[in-house]
């Protein structure tokens, strides 16, 4: 009993300590639309390879992913959602180190450790609750930073879309991946199919509608995915809902959203759900598998 009595003190303690790695919620920055993104040589190729995806996606993901959001409850998905985003925050803050941004990797830190231990292994995003941003950094990202050019743009079969500059990245995002340093074979493709699962099923409704509702999808997707990825790189990342503590102000954006643009009220007059909604809304669109950043099968 009191080894137990012990261990919640440390707990609230710590709880206590890390809430005060809190900051303020960034403004929300608005989306790059002015600059030539990445350009399309490939165009052919890339479109025949958006039709695989979105035929492999129909008969097969698809068809998985929603056995999985019967079988598995929305408390257990957001759990096994939690702690795979969570695995990936160290990687977040050696990034932002590279970029120079210490603060934003002392942010990461304190989020990682909050929620690996109160939040039990990330089950529970506890970080969001004191107010920790979070941030998604990638190498893709610090090479931008450092000026590497994003070159052409290219969509892989079943890896989705992509650039040449993050195609050179990725291996060492997948070194960094903690699960790659699983060593036993059977138990590493088990968990990163879980993750890829999670994935299919937190985005499949959204590939039914820019399907169902863009005149060309493809250019959709593309144009999407490399507008949020030039964003991300230029420190414009949608913040998540979630991590945006009740009751905070929220910055105006510097290029306002069509959404909120031609909404009733001005922007400085929306309240923190309206505006939250907007941004969730347009972040939930861009973050498709379709238009991912990461090196997961897609569609």
């Amino acid at each position: 009993m009191k080894k137990y009595l012990m261990g919640c003190v440390a707990a609230l303690a710590l709880l206590g300590s890390f809430g005060a790695c809190a900051q303020e919620v960034l403004p929300v920055e608005g989306i790059v639309d002015d600059v030539v993104l990445a350009s399309d040589p490939l165009e052919g190729f890339n479109r025949r390879m958006y039709r695989f995806n979105i035929a492999t996606d129909k008969y097969l993901l698809k068809p998985v992913s929603k056995t999985y959001e019967k079988v598995v409850p929305k408390p257990g998905r957001s759990c096994v959602r939690n702690i795979f985003e969570n695995l990936g925050v160290p990687y977040t803050a050696l990034n932002n180190i590279l970029q120079g941004k210490f603060k934003a990797a002392g942010q990461d830190l304190c989020r990682f450790a909050l929620n690996s231990t109160v939040g039990l292994g990330g089950c529970f995003n506890v970080a969001a609750k004191v107010g920790l941003p979070e941030h998604e950094e990638d190498f893709g990202q610090t090479l931008g930073v450092w000026g590497v050019p994003a070159g052409s743009f290219v969509m892989l079969p079943l890896l989705g879309p992509t650039t040449v500059r993050d195609l050179v990245a990725k291996p060492v995002d997948f070194l960094a991946d903690p699960l790659s340093r699983i060593t036993n074979i059977r138990l590493r493709n088990s968990v990163k199919g879980l993750q890829y699962l999670d994935k299919f099923s937190e985005w499949s409704a959204v590939i039914d509608m820019v399907d169902g509702l863009a005149i060309d999808p493809y250019a959709f997707t593309r144009d999407g995915w490399l507008q949020r990825r030039e964003t991300q790189v230029q420190d414009g990342d949608y913040f998540k809902p979630s991590d945006v503590p009740v009751g905070a102000p929220v910055a105006a954006p510097t290029a306002a959203p069509a959404d909120v643009a031609s909404a009733t009220l001005p922007v400085e007059q929306r309240t923190l759900p309206e505006l939250s909604q907007v941004q969730a809304d347009q972040a939930l669109v861009i973050d498709s598998p379709a238009v991912s950043t990461e090196l997961v099968p897609m569609p």
